[in-house]
């Protein structure tokens, strides 16, 4: 193999290996085509009450003196706490075997009930005791974590039932340069069971993934590319493409002189 062939294949590949290409930064570039039609939604299942989540819950009637036993006490000591402290401080936690103690009606157990299912539930027992009673169910825990190239990563609240993986990295301030966006980890747990799951942002078909929505401690990692490698070497190991690639293009250019 002359000079010049192994000079040009040593500064391509130098090129190639510090960059990424336009197709790894831009998402739903591969796979089938969007439609045209509108397309119905099939893999959104409504988030089910588990173990260890806390509930808000109020009881109305139109006799509010009669609802009032089975409202628990909002606490009065936590001058230095938010609403939504205080309604954790005061909300239901469902235990390991799916119950909550509930004044009046003592244990309701409402593990893998959807909230309106839960609410449903609620309202058939309070009949017993109230007259056209109306119940306000929240799960007070729905948190992700997302970590890994976003460009703010922690633990983030979702005040209502229903967030996508896009909705969720857009409350992460978005990806990074560095995002791998073809391996983007989900992690997640139900009823005592850990799955893990990839999402793809580069490939049309993610809205239909079974992790495009997101459930409740739902833990997201987005992966770096490996260009990322280059900015954490130390000094001595960064600067040694380059001058890789400096020495190439001059012997490279020598040769064709020659």
């Amino acid at each position: 193999m002359s000079l010049k062939t192994i000079t040009i294949t040593t500064l391509t590949l130098t090129i190639l290996a510090s960059c990424a290409s336009h197709e790894d930064l831009v998402n739903f570039n591969q796979g089938p085509e969007f439609p045209y039609s509108p397309a119905t939604i099939t893999n959104f299942k409504p988030i089910t009450i588990q173990g260890d989540d806390i509930l808000h819950i109020t009881v109305h009637s139109i006799d509010p003196i009669a609802a009032q036993p089975f409202n628990s006490l909002m606490a009065t000591a936590g001058a230095g706490l938010n609403s939504r402290d205080l309604m954790e401080l005061n909300g239901y936690l469902v235990d390991k075997d799916g119950n909550i103690d509930f004044p009046v009606l003592g244990k309701v157990n409402i593990a893998g009930l959807s909230i309106q299912n839960a609410k449903e539930v609620l309202l058939e027992k309070l009949r017993l005791y109230l007259k056209d009673p109306v119940v306000n169910l929240r799960l007070l825990n729905f948190r992700i974590n997302i970590t890994g190239e976003v460009n703010r990563p922690g633990v983030y609240s979702i005040p209502n039932e229903r967030v996508t993986v896009l909705e969720a990295l857009g409350l992460a301030g978005d990806l990074t340069s560095f995002a791998n966006r073809s391996r983007i980890l989900l992690t997640r747990e139900v009823n005592g069971e850990r799955t893990f799951g990839y999402i793809d942002l580069n490939s049309t078909e993610i809205f239909d993934s079974p992790y495009f929505y997101l459930q409740q401690n739902d833990y997201v990692y987005v992966e770096p590319l490996p260009t990322k490698l280059s900015t954490v070497r130390d000094p001595v190991t960064r600067i040694l493409p380059w001058v890789s690639a400096f020495t190439s293009t001059a012997a490279f250019l020598i040769s064709i002189l020659r």
